[in-house]
């Protein structure tokens, strides 16, 4: 099925206290469930709402970035976007369904990573009660193929508990020995399960296959773990980060929990699988930001990021408030100027950055410099009419609270709602309409190019957006005293669960229409004629030029025709006849048949009957 995107520049779409202007590039409008509905069909309207995305710069040799992002309902999984042009996007790849387990509204995070070294990148998400799944890449340019089947698990004994959720993880080389290591916040269905990860790779695993590759936990520390106490890590975990505080030497991790938004002093890491803890003797290994009345928390953790380029990393962490706090609209940045003791962290660490006068929520998080004026940004997420929020930087003393400038850069679309109330009263009408609540999440934006035009783009990822609008007919009735109501149902037209928003260095408003492909839009046609002897014609429709291959099977799935083998056809509808003969040049025996048309890493199948 196309789809009909439009494109608008942002004059129409903005309101920016800094006049910024970028432009909406690309959405994914998620389809709707057919009944009955295939695995496939599952898992791209469970794209409805996606809670995480990664971002590549390119994965597979094509010189094309991807996209992975997360299925937060159903049992969950990750599709791969590629962009494949300019402003435009396709599915190249989905995770299999899980046996057992998943769903339990996971996976939350999902990254790219090379956690056995090999230089073949892989998809890395956490899934409720399987642990961390990791599937790599096969190797081979353009494939865009991470494997029908894990390439390793991180569970038990590795994980105490697998089953919950991970809000946040990332990848690097912390401790400097030549290895990526992951990070991971586990929140567990258990307290003494709610623990933080350093975890290493040992040996090779290849696409589908984990050889004879294992791991190691190279740290961990948890909530019920002796001393944890000493560093209030009694909440959930929520956050896991590397920063360079102090600009030297190996990043710090700075852990976070939901317990009044606490945060611990830095941990040191001062070699190879060496990890050192802040001393508990200061009084000062952690903060409450919540003091101790709020219990606040970043909800999908934080990032670091160095904005005034000192060589020293800052942490940023959002606020998701609690009722009455005092953090409404506060982003915390935690910084460690030249000579300050990182063992430690209180208030003199802690700045408060606020978006309090455009909304009180943050949830996603980024940075850049996307209007261009050489001032860097940070970016913050929430529900519309402030989908994306700036923070930008003006220069000078970063800790103050002065130098930075709030703004709105994005509001979101007003005109996706979840209800329409027509109300009819003696001849007195109005209309109420309810703006759709759903919210950018985890979003990508990190001077991110995602189609390499020399613009900055922001990778938008929305969670809760309804599939449908609610429409309320509401009619005075005279003689009852109350009003007559007629409840109709009807698709969200602007389903459009994933975003791009683009720098545009021009004002003015413009429409363009895009496509953005999905396996959908590919077309297998019923054979003709069908029944058939001795020959039939396969029609299919590619919605780009693609290599595909088309084969006949027989009832039990031996192949039986190779009639295309990987070859390239121009976008469009073509046929094929098959003389009803097998790869050998033999007539076939009468009977069922399937024909397949394979497409990157989605396939399309027939039935067909050959009757002598």
């Amino acid at each position: 099925m196309k789809k009909s995107l439009l494109l608008f520049f942002a004059a129409a779409l903005l309101w920016s206290f800094a006049g910024a202007q970028v432009r909406l590039a690309s959405k994914y409008s998620f389809p709707l469930r057919p009944s009955p509905a295939t695995s496939l069909d599952s898992l791209l309207n469970e794209l409805k709402s996606i809670r995480g995305c990664a971002f590549a710069t390119d994965v597979d040799g094509d010189n094309r970035s991807e996209i992975a992002v997360t299925s937060y309902g159903g049992a969950g999984g990750v599709a791969v976007f590629e962009a494949i042009g300019n402003d435009s996007i396709r599915m190249v790849w989905n995770s299999p369904r899980v046996a057992s387990g998943g769903g339990g509204s996971t996976p939350r995070f999902v990254l790219f990573g090379d956690l056995d070294n090999d230089n073949k990148k892989e998809v890395i998400y956490q899934s409720n009660s399987n642990g961390i799944m990791i599937f790599e890449w096969d190797g081979v340019t353009g494939s865009d193929n991470y494997g029908t089947a894990p390439s390793q698990i991180i569970g038990t004994p590795f994980i105490t508990n697998v089953t919950g959720n991970c809000e946040y993880m990332e990848v690097g080389d912390v401790d400097g020995d030549g290895q990526q290591e992951l990070l991971v916040a586990y929140n567990s269905s258990t307290n003494d399960g709610d623990k933080y990860y350093v975890i290493s790779g040992v040996g090779d695993w290849t696409t589908g296959d984990p050889g004879f590759s294992s791991f190691n936990v190279d740290y961990t520390i948890g909530r019920t773990q002796a001393g944890a106490s000493a560093y209030s890590l009694g909440g959930s975990p929520v956050a896991i980060i590397a920063a360079n505080f102090d600009g030297t030497g190996n990043k710090e991790i700075l852990i976070h929990n939901w317990n009044l938004k606490n945060i611990v002093a830095p941990i040191r890491v001062t070699g190879a699988n060496t990890f050192v803890m802040p001393d508990t003797l200061t009084g000062k290994q952690n903060l409450l930001l919540g003091t101790t009345a709020y219990d606040d928390v970043a909800l999908f953790g934080g990032m670091a990021y160095d904005i005034d380029g000192d060589g020293r990393e800052e942490v940023y962490l959002p606020t998701y408030p609690s009722t009455g706090t005092i953090n409404l609209g506060i982003v915390h940045m935690i910084s460690y100027n030249t000579g300050e003791n990182i063992g430690i962290i209180d208030t003199t660490r802690v700045t408060r950055l606020s978006h309090a006068a455009l909304a009180g929520t943050g949830f996603g998080y980024g940075y850049g410099d996307i209007d261009n004026d050489a001032k860097k940004q940070i970016y913050i997420t929430g529900a519309y009419p402030n989908n994306v929020m700036t923070i930008e930087f003006q220069g000078g003393d970063k800790r103050n609270p002065a130098n930075w400038v709030a703004s709105v850069l994005y509001r979101g679309d007003s005109t996706i709602y979840t209800a329409i109330t027509y109300r009819d009263s003696l001849g007195t009408r109005d209309t109420i309409k309810t703006v759709d609540p759903s919210f950018a999440s985890k979003i990508h934006g990190r001077n991110t190019d995602l189609d390499r035009d020399g613009r900055e783009d922001i990778i938008l990822p929305y969670q809760a957006l309804s599939d449908s609008v609610t429409y309320r007919a509401l009619t005075w009735n005279v003689s009852l005293s109350k009003y007559d109501t007629v409840l109709t149902k009807t698709a969200n037209p602007k389903r459009w669960s994933l975003r791009v928003i683009e720098r545009d260095p021009s004002a003015g408003v413009e429409v363009k229409n895009l496509t953005v492909i999905s396996p959908d839009d590919y077309k297998l046609e019923q054979n003709y004629p069908n029944p058939f002897n001795p020959s039939t014609t396969i029609g299919f429709f590619l919605p780009i030029r693609d290599k595909i291959s088309l084969k006949v099977y027989d009832v039990v799935g031996r192949e039986v025709r190779t009639l295309i083998s990987n070859e390239e056809f121009e976008r469009g509808t073509s046929r094929i006849v098959w003389d009803g003969k097998d790869n050998s040049g033999k007539l076939a025996a009468s009977g069922t048949y399937f024909y397949t048309l394979r497409f990157g890493n989605f396939e399309k199948t027939s039935k067909m009957l050959l009757v002598k």
